[in-house]
């Protein structure tokens, strides 16, 4: 709760109207930008971290750093667009319809981006997927075909932490929508109640 009672996420806008807005915490923006610039360089300037697994007791390169390195620009514009919205939450600092659409137009060509970069089976190094179908032969088949393929994993995973981004700004924009619709219907009786 705020110092006048009120939840933290609802502020207004000034002492004297009853105009109401959803605030997040800056914190999300700033950490989301962070990782961009984090998981960009890593992929461009030292993929090598990222394509070593430890199976069995042996170094095995996850991901083809030729491959991952070849996809520079796909790698650019991701981060981009990761940066962007997040400027965008920065800049506008409220939950609002316009920037619930900005965020799921930036989360969809993010998403696509996102398929371009990881759905290529290229990107997965032969010798994991080598070592993975002989190690879980006997032990686990359908296991082995999943982590076989780690590339389609790490895609699921952001699509689906993009999708929820989505629906939370969607669900949050609509609220705060609702708040100026209600601010906007009370002020013309405010106004009647001064004139009285």
């Amino acid at each position: 709760m705020s110092e006048s009672g009120e939840p933290k996420d609802i502020v207004s806008a000034s002492p004297g109207t009853p105009k109401k807005r959803l605030k997040f915490s800056l914190v999300e923006p700033i950490v989301g930008i962070i990782f961009a610039v984090v998981a960009a360089v890593i992929f461009l300037r030292f993929s090598q971290i990222i394509t070593i697994t430890f199976i069995g007791g042996h170094l095995i390169p996850t991901f083809d750093a030729d491959v991952i390195q070849s996809l520079w620009l796909p790698i650019i514009i991701w981060a981009i667009l990761r940066i962007g919205i997040n400027v965008a939450y920065l800049i506008e600092r409220y939950y609002t319809q316009r920037l619930a659409v900005v965020s799921v137009i930036v989360n969809v060509l993010s998403a696509i981006v996102l398929f371009i970069i990881f759905f290529d089976d290229r990107i997965v190094h032969w010798e994991y997927v080598d070592f993975i179908n002989r190690y879980f032969e006997e032990i686990a088949a359908w296991f082995g075909a999943i982590i076989a393929r780690p590339n389609l994993i790490i895609l699921a995973i952001m699509v689906i932490v993009m999708i929820i981004d989505s629906v939370t700004v969607i669900k949050k924009g609509q609220k705060a929508k609702r708040f100026k619709n209600e601010a906007e219907k009370s002020k013309p009786e405010e106004i009647e109640a001064e004139v009285d």
